[in-house]
């Protein structure tokens, strides 16, 4: 999966991560918020503890960041 490139977000999209679409030189990306079973958010920083131990993921929108 790190051909996506997840990496969180900061400011305004603070708890939320994206994933580069189409490898890192896509213009889009989808942004996620990984929760844990019982519907909280994970704010794990460690990204291959977020790889690890998400099992739900909210799809929070496509962007294209660029614009």
């Amino acid at each position: 999966m790190n051909i996506f490139h997840l990496h969180p977000l900061k400011g305004d999209r603070h708890g939320q991560l994206a994933l580069d679409i189409d490898g890192r030189n896509s213009e889009y990306r989808l942004i996620i918020v990984p929760i844990d079973t019982k519907g909280y958010k994970l704010l794990e920083k460690d990204i291959n503890i977020v790889y690890k131990t998400t099992e739900i993921i909210i799809i929070w929108e496509v962007t294209k960041h660029y614009e």
